[in-house]
């Protein structure tokens, strides 16, 4: 998603933390700030919501210990059916759980924040029985994506591989597929790399706003360490090499201005504060002669301990790329002896922000996408379906304005909705209700027919509030008067306009640990029973039963 400011909430301790822009689950552990902690996922899911019980109890989200001897006592009955492959149990006893937790939660001893994060593992438990989609499926793309391929920003050859993964998949399921290359706008690419003992190691730097370039290959010198950048922190040996300067204490150009009367050849800062991102770093006050760059703390100081150890030689490189493309991956389902058949469009963008692993924004939509592809490989109905992994969304929507803009009017006017999905496995606590956003606000037929997918389900529609947000590739859609919304994991009382979502948002640390199967399989479900009632899907959605044993271990 395109970023946006998260709600500051809780402690003052947390708010002012947040404020200055430091890691506010770093090393947290107390109630206050326990809220940011991810929904547990360890494999067996039974175990885990009898750790979030626990974690509700002692954030005061569920009131008395005779609600948290109830909720456990349930669990306990369900995962003994479950271990023993009593799935039509399991089922029933789920339903029942569901009940116990809208009772306690109307008796006023539950929270809706708790009564939200169990109710999506319940469904979890019954649609990985009962339903189609398998978010471990949706998990090992998202492993693919976010791990083995990493981030993934538009222009760059993560994003391409990224597609190429992606392609590869729909292809393998039957689809026709096509590459799309939209051009984006050039870029700046910085690239920092420690090249002592054969090392090579590539570290996350973000250039100097108004940084000079270097030439290709960069510059390669030795790295002096000079503290925070003081005049009297520099010495002949300074010369020729490139300076590695604390954040703080003096303002940015001033060190640069004594790193270049030094003899510097290049500035590192390394941030003196703990966060997810890389340090905005300003050239305001200087003309500098000299690349400057920013990375994190924790990068600093390794770099730190490679100079006490020895000689410490890096290559640091900035330079601005042209003619740039994004990417999109386009597969299409046509139904047979169909002519000018109505359209239906799943979408997702594969792009993640420069260094950012983009697990939850956005391997976890693009993997929700490839497992909706994967369930409607069989369709055979009259209707047409096209899943869209759209490059460039971090940009402005790059990718998928360029799609839609080379329609013709005919598909437009044949594509009856578009369901948007991003940032849909949020492990992220306080993020527990799955919202349908659309451009205005209002209700349209995406909308009207989740909030049926989830009365056919059985699933909370408190779970599934309606809300006006303009952040993501619904937005062309919508300007071209298709219904469309966007879903994402958000708050409960994100007022319209605004997105309360993960700390981890746009940043190193968008891992895979902060994503939750869970809300990936929620999200699959609903999204799935909407469009099968859309275009009139009837395939037995049945699943293995030893797929369904692998709730429990």
């Amino acid at each position: 998603m395109k970023r946006f400011g998260l709600k500051k909430v809780f402690s003052t301790a947390v708010i002012l933390t947040m404020l200055l822009g430091a890691n506010p689950t770093a090393g947290s552990a107390s109630a206050d700030d326990r809220i940011f902690n991810d929904m547990p996922n360890t494999g067996n899911v039974f175990a885990d919501m009898a750790t979030q019980i626990n974690y509700f109890k002692d954030d005061g989200d569920i009131q008395n210990e005779s609600t948290v001897r109830a909720l456990k006592m349930h669990l306990s009955a369900v995962n003994q059916f479950q271990k023993t492959g009593q799935t039509d149990k399991v089922i029933q006893h789920m339903q029942g759980f569901k009940q116990l937790l809208d009772n306690q939660r109307n008796n006023g001893v539950l929270s809706e924040v708790a009564f939200d994060v169990l109710n999506t593992y319940a469904q979890y438990v019954t649609g990985k029985i009962e339903g189609p989609f398998d978010a471990d499926i949706a998990m090992e793309h998202v492993k693919r994506l976010s791990v083995d391929i990493g981030p993934r920003e538009a222009g760059t050859q993560g994003e391409r591989e990224g597609a190429e993964y992606i392609e590869s998949v729909l292809k393998s399921y039957g689809y026709e597929t096509a590459i799309e290359e939209a051009p984006r706008s050039n870029r700046i690419e910085p690239k920092l790399k420690i090249i002592s003992n054969n090392n090579n190691k590539g570290i996350p730097v973000r250039a100097a706003s108004g940084s000079p370039q270097t030439s290709a290959d960069g510059i390669t010198r030795n790295v002096y360490q000079a503290g925070v950048g003081q005049a009297n922190e520099f010495t002949e040996d300074a010369n020729d090499n490139i300076a590695l300067i604390q954040n703080g204490v003096i303002p940015v150009s001033e060190k640069v201005k004594n790193a270049m009367a030094a003899g510097a050849k290049g500035v590192i800062i390394y941030d003196n504060i703990e966060r997810y991102t890389l340090p905005s770093i300003s050239l305001s006050g200087v003309s500098s002669t000299i690349p400057v760059a920013g990375i994190t703390k924790k990068d600093g100081e390794a770099l730190l301990a490679e100079i006490s150890a020895g000689n410490l030689e890096a290559q640091l490189s900035i330079q601005t790329l042209t003619n740039q493309k994004t990417i999109n991956v386009i597969a299409t389902k046509k139904p047979q002896g169909i002519e000018n058949p109505e359209i239906y469009y799943i979408g997702a963008h594969l792009d993640s922000v420069p260094y950012g692993p983009g697990a939850s924004d956005n391997a976890s939509g693009s993997s929700t996408l490839l497992e909706l592809a994967r369930i409607f490989k069989d369709y055979d109905g009259d209707k047409e379906l096209r899943f869209a992994a759209f490059g460039g969304e971090e940009l402005g929507f790059v990718g998928s304005r360029y799609h839609i803009g080379n329609l013709t009017q005919d598909e437009v006017d044949r594509t009856k909705v578009q369901f948007q999905i991003d940032m849909v496995g949020t492990a992220w606590v306080p993020g527990s209700q799955l919202y349908i956003n659309t451009v205005d606000g209002k209700s349209n037929l995406v909308v009207e027919s989740t909030h049926q997918a989830a009365d056919d389900l059985a699933i909370s529609k408190n779970l599934l509030p309606l809300h006006m947000l303009s952040r993501s590739d619904h937005v062309p859609f919508h300007e071209k008067g298709v219904p469309s919304a966007l879903f994402i994991w958000m708050e409960p009382g994100t007022p319209p306009g605004a997105a309360y979502i993960e700390p981890y948002y746009h940043s190193l640390e968008d891992t895979i640990e902060h994503v939750s199967p869970a809300r990936i399989q929620l999200t699959g479900d609903v999204v799935f029973k909407a469009i099968s009632n859309l275009i009139g899907y009837e395939k037995n959605s049945e699943k293995n039963e030893e797929t369904s044993l692998l709730l429990a271990s």
